[in-house]
């Protein structure tokens, strides 16, 4: 399987952004968007395990999260999943029981 993406053009259209200025940030948030949502989530995309669109939604809204508070690394907000983001996700987490 090749390793799943979400595309500049993908993020751009999401965040509204018609500039090239910020695309190197812009790929980076996307890969770090799904490296994030596979630990939040507790799997690895795979064949038995695909970027789905309501995964992928919830990608692209934790990419226009960090794009937007860039700024606000001291703020209690900027560590945390953002609730809608977490409510998507919950559907697929692998909760373990201990």
């Amino acid at each position: 399987m090749d390793k799943p993406e979400i595309t500049l053009e993908e993020i751009k259209h999401h965040c509204r952004i018609n500039h090239e200025y910020d695309d190197e940030s812009l790929k980076l948030f996307g890969e770090a968007a799904l490296e994030v949502c596979q630990q939040y989530i507790g799997k690895q995309f795979n064949d038995q395990f695909l970027l789905t669109p309501a995964i992928k939604v919830g990608c692209l809204m934790l990419i226009t999260f960090w794009f937007e508070n860039r700024g606000e690394a001291s703020d209690d907000r900027s560590n945390q999943i953002p609730f809608p983001i977490r409510s998507i996700w919950n559907l697929y987490r692998h909760v373990g029981i201990y």
